[in-house]
């Protein structure tokens, strides 16, 4: 039976390696690494911002309308880590590529689209520090979207990437659909690292997530946030600090804490 196409975006980064180690006997896995903004502007004369800004997207659109074409299932994982993540840093190429891959992806009718969030988009740290209940979510985000902060100009990004997945579910075709995954915490390495234990997602709950998503029925919703963690519980912590509901009936099963202390 021939095997379901599934590419990644971002291919040399650590998420990628884990998704295509786990899942490269399931699917036919391929992968790319985005256009650079210096590769384009070394081949524009005297540009202002808005031809490099013009170029720059043209360039990027032309390289996931190719790649994106024949495919059933794209993981948008590329980001300009660099210069923004979840401690300083802002790139806006970063929101210009995210826009990109939404509109490629539409254009080619790519049936599954997820699209790598983060759980900087809402700031966890209280429930982190208090043990409070399970953060829910879309549709249910602790009752109001805007009236949580994000934990950064990272998170700020990442929500913007979540408020464009809406724009564009409506656009839709019937047979497309947008799953957003808030990740956590996801090494190249399985063992999880005690100071970020309760973020922690296992190379086997990421694949196993995005395998339910590409599987999903037809009746499964066009759109969906779902946060990308293990079901991490131990003595310290009875709960989990993010509830990993989703609707395409996959529940994780690893636990960091059994793995840091062989709890059960």
């Amino acid at each position: 039976m021939t095997k379901k196409s599934l590419l990644l975006t971002g291919i040399n980064g650590t998420v990628a390696y884990a998704m295509k180690k786990e899942l490269a006997g399931t699917y036919d896995v391929s992968g790319l690494s985005v256009v650079r903004m210096d590769d384009v502007i070394g081949e524009l004369d005297n540009p202002t911002w808005k031809d490099q800004l013009d170029a720059y997207r043209d360039r990027v659109i032309d390289q996931f309308t190719t790649a994106f074409r024949g495919k059933e299932a794209v993981v948008h994982l590329g980001w300009n880590t660099r210069d923004e993540h979840h401690r300083a840093g802002l790139d806006p190429l970063n929101i210009l590529v995210v826009d990109c891959v939404y509109q490629a992806a539409i254009a080619e009718n790519v049936s599954r689209l997820y699209m790598a969030s983060s759980v900087h988009a809402y700031d966890f740290l209280e429930v982190q520090r208090h043990n409070g209940d399970p953060i829910k979510p879309f549709p249910d985000t602790r009752q109001d979207d805007f009236g949580v902060a994000t934990t950064s100009l990272y998170g700020v990004s990442k929500r913007w990437m979540e408020i464009a997945g809406q724009y564009y579910a409506e656009r839709l075709s019937p047979s497309q659909k947008i799953l957003l995954v808030r990740l956590g915490a996801v090494g190249r390495e399985e063992e999880p690292e005690k100071d970020w234990a309760r973020l922690w997602q296992s190379h086997g709950d990421l694949a196993g997530l995005l395998s339910a998503f590409i599987e999903c029925d037809a009746d499964a919703p066009n759109y969906w946030v779902a946060f990308g963690v293990s079901d991490n519980i131990g003595t310290e912590h009875p709960r989990p600090m993010f509830d990993a509901v989703n609707p395409y009936g996959f529940t994780p099963t690893d636990n960091a804490y059994v793995e840091l202390e062989g709890l059960v």
